[in-house]
């Protein structure tokens, strides 16, 4: 199960972004206002959030197949595991290990938000690879998806241990 802390960290990071005009909750979240609403209706009523009148915003390729993988071996037909699939896919296009782009406090929240909420997911990284490279070293063994390589990754310091041989 998903705790509240788990979508208050998400949601406080997103709002903080907002907050500094890197866009629209709906933009940071990768959500419709009303998946929002949801969201919030369900893991933290009461609270006011802004932007909830308007649509999902536009989803590029890559962020469509990490939504895609994440929902299809998630093994959760929850809305909370579909809100996680969006948040996680459109947080993954930020530059920054996913963990910190997600608002979480380390990348052992993130694993734990995951195996909590979306099992198979978790189960299937069996190598326990960061979950960036993990979401795009997946969606690369389709031969049908030309894109492989994890977004701003040859400008990031951690590149080299990320991508070492497994």
């Amino acid at each position: 199960m998903v705790t509240v802390s788990d979508f208050c960290c998400i949601l406080d990071h997103a709002l903080a972004e907002r907050d500094a005009g890197l866009g629209l909750l709906t933009e940071r979240l990768g959500l419709s206002g009303a998946d929002i609403a949801g969201l919030r209706d369900r893991w933290v009523p009461g609270a006011t959030l802004p932007d909830l009148d308007l649509p999902a915003p536009p989803v590029p390729d890559d962020q469509r197949a990490i939504f895609t993988l994440v929902l299809w071996k998630g093994g959760a037909a929850t809305d909370e595991a579909r809100w996680l699939a969006a948040i996680l896919a459109r947080r993954s296009m930020e530059p920054h290990h996913l963990w910190q782009d997600m608002g979480l406090p380390d990348r052992s929240a993130l694993s734990g938000l995951i195996r909590r909420h979306l099992p198979g997911l978790a189960a299937a990284n069996v190598q326990n690879m960061r979950w960036k490279k993990f979401f795009y070293r997946q969606i690369c063994s389709d031969a049908a998806f030309s894109l492989c390589l994890s977004p701003t990754c040859d400008a990031c310091d951690e590149r080299d241990d990320c991508f070492a041989p497994d």
